[in-house]
């Protein structure tokens, strides 16, 4: 590695973005190996595309010829110039910024094959010319770098000289329609929600450019040859890639998360749109494409890949591309890692031809080959008839016995999958369940094509020990998601015979999944967004209820101003009655003293006295 200083000079030197200079930090303490750790740690939108291997996923999606050169235009934090270097015998990375310069040299500094040169490309005196110049995020800033009236043609014009003959510009950029910034995606050139889409009203510059616009300047400038491919979520973190000879169905579409800056706020499903849109007319995929990944050249282009998946959410170890070219589709390993993985498919597929099960892959150069099959999988067939009951029961029911066909009965001498996932089981269950010794978990409709009224397989990459038949045909149930809403309508388990072990069935797919997911990564592309659209109707909701509380409050208080009328009546009858009872008891009392007063008066007169005395004496008299 060789970091040139020469053409750097003070004026050129870009402001860096906190965010940058966060990365520029984690670089500096970290080595490249422990980046893994920082993600793990601090995993932010600025650490998953600063430090994330998935970066490199655009590269390794492209097959560069053998020996080639490579120039590196716009290398930033140096993301994707390690993957560069493994495919080809030179590169050169032009990086504007000197901080950002030193960091890539830092990053890579175990690379013999590069050099990396801080300072503007065209301030940079270049004498050879390369196979490939790469422009990735790049065209979106050339308003930054060239102060003219068409910046992107002027970059591309620049790098059309520095191309051979053959020479191919791969071009990554995102799209200025992308139907993620209708989403609400903010614009990462201006900072301004939905920019890009009501051109750039904010600024007086152009950054991101449309699919016309973008194909007009390659023509211009002479690169009349070229190949566009749909990278999803974007180019940056691609999981899926198409091409407009291979662009999404409905069930494809469904195959990826999208992801957005934290700040962004998400209006609705791009999910829902695109598929709306492919239902619609699918030729219009590519105007929305949230990113362009292009090749271009002044000969023919001759780029035979249609379709490139990876397994983004998955550990390192198990991190596979596949692709599909004219006529063949290929599965390989994209990391030191995931090399083991494809060795143990390649076993798996042996021992099923062994087992005389249908199966169309094969190994080839240390990869897993098939033929491309032009009809549709068994999965796909099942979406297409979603309303038809008994076409999908049928469908079930010829998968059910081929599985069936291959599983044994319940040996109690044998471990089944249950014990190797601490899952207890009673044994009256176990004894129900059809059991395959070799349990290709993954043999489920989605890798299955229908062909002659069989069912044949593909892409099977996993295994366990005594695994239950029954489990596989919830899977194949599960992993279809149009099916998943008709599961109760048509009370598919039950008519299945599977119905009863839906709980333990569900354990099991959770355990076996957590083995392969990587759990950091799976969580940043699941993460929650703000809606306002739904938190509009939300406050509206909650406004709606507050209201109605209100309404209740307001009536329980005019119940209770009533019943406080009520008792101040009461109180006065109660009072108006004390002051009667009070004033004849005052009555009550000055007669009794009158009464005693008058008896007293009588016991002190001489009448009282005589009549006494006459009262004896007339006793006496009786006697």
């Amino acid at each position: 590695m060789r970091l040139n200083l020469d053409y750097c000079k003070e004026d050129d030197d870009t402001e860096i973005s906190s965010n940058d200079r966060m990365i520029i930090e984690y670089i500096n303490n970290n080595e490249i190996n422990e980046y893994k750790n920082v993600i793990d740690q601090e995993l932010s939108d600025s650490v998953m595309l600063g430090l994330s291997k998935l970066r490199e996923n655009i590269i390794y999606s492209y097959e560069f010829k053998p020996n080639s050169t490579i120039l590196e235009i716009g290398a930033h934090l140096g993301e994707i110039t390690g993957a560069l270097c493994k495919k080809a015998e030179k590169v050169i990375s032009i990086e504007w910024n000197k901080e950002r310069a030193e960091a890539i040299a830092k990053r890579h500094n175990d690379k013999e094959n590069l050099e990396i040169i801080a300072g503007k490309i065209q301030n940079i005196k270049i004498d050879e010319k390369f196979d490939y110049i790469t422009l990735f995020g790049v065209l979106e800033i050339a308003p930054k770098l060239f102060d003219v009236d068409n910046p992107a043609f002027e970059l591309v014009r620049l790098c059309k000289t520095l191309l051979k003959e053959d020479g191919k510009l791969l071009i990554a950029t995102d799209n200025k329609f992308a139907l993620k910034a209708y989403v609400g995606e903010i614009d990462e050139c201006t900072g301004i929600t939905f920019d890009s889409i009501t051109g750039y009203k904010s600024s007086k510059k152009t950054y991101k450019l449309g699919k016309n616009q973008i194909e007009n300047i390659l023509n211009e400038a002479g690169l009349n040859y070229y190949k566009f491919l749909y990278p999803l979520p974007d180019y940056k973190l691609a999981s899926l890639i198409f091409s407009d000879e291979y662009l999404p169905s409905s069930s494809k579409i469904n195959g990826y998360f999208p992801y957005y800056t934290e700040n962004s706020s998400v209006f609705f499903s791009e999910v829902d749109a695109y598929d709306a849109i492919i239902k619609e007319n699918k030729k219009m995929f590519p105007f929305f494409a949230n990113s362009y990944f292009i090749e271009a050249s002044q000969v023919e282009v001759k780029n035979d890949t249609k379709f490139v998946s990876f397994n983004n959410y998955r550990k390192e170890e198990y991190q596979l591309m596949t692709k599909i070219k004219e006529g063949v589709v290929e599965k390989s390993s994209i990391n030191e890692k995931s090399k083991n993985h494809i060795q143990n498919m390649i076993q798996n597929v042996q021992n099923l031809r062994n087992e005389q099960v249908e199966i169309i892959d094969y190994e080839k150069d240390g990869k897993i080959e098939s033929t491309f099959m032009k009809q549709k999988l068994a999965s796909q067939i099942i979406s297409d008839n979603v309303n038809d009951e008994n076409e999908i029961l049928n469908i079930l029911n010829k998968y059910k016995e081929t599985i069936f066909c291959l599983s044994m009965p319940y040996d109690e001498k044998e471990e089944t999958v249950f014990e190797k996932y601490n899952m207890k089981i009673d044994d009256n269950i176990l004894k129900k369940f059809n059991y395959l010794k070799n349990g290709y978990w993954d043999m489920i409709l989605k890798n299955c094509f229908i062909i002659d009224n069989k069912c044949v397989f593909f892409d099977q990459e996993w295994i366990e020990k005594n695994v239950p038949a029954e489990f596989l045909i919830y899977r194949s149930i599960v992993n279809i998601e149009k099916l998943r809403d008709k599961i109760e309508e048509y009370d598919l388990y039950e008519k299945i015979g599977i119905k009863e072990f839906i709980p333990i069935f569900e354990e099991l797919d959770e355990k076996i999944t957590e083995q392969i997911i990587d759990k950091k990564i799976f969580s940043f592309y699941t993460r929650k967004y703000k809606n306002p659209i739904y938190d509009n109707y939300k406050l509206q909701d909650d406004f709606k209820e507050v209201s109605e509380r209100n309404e209740e409050l307001v009536q329980i208080n005019r119940e209770l101003v009533e019943q406080n009328e009520q008792l101040k009546g009461i109180k006065e009858k109660m009072e108006n009655t004390q002051r009667e009872l009070n004033t004849n008891l005052e009555e009550k009392n000055k007669k009794t003293e009158e009464l005693s007063k008058e008896l007293d008066d009588i016991y002190q007169s001489k009448t009282w006295e005589f009549s006494q005395k006459l009262a004896k004496i007339k006793r006496k008299i009786v006697k």
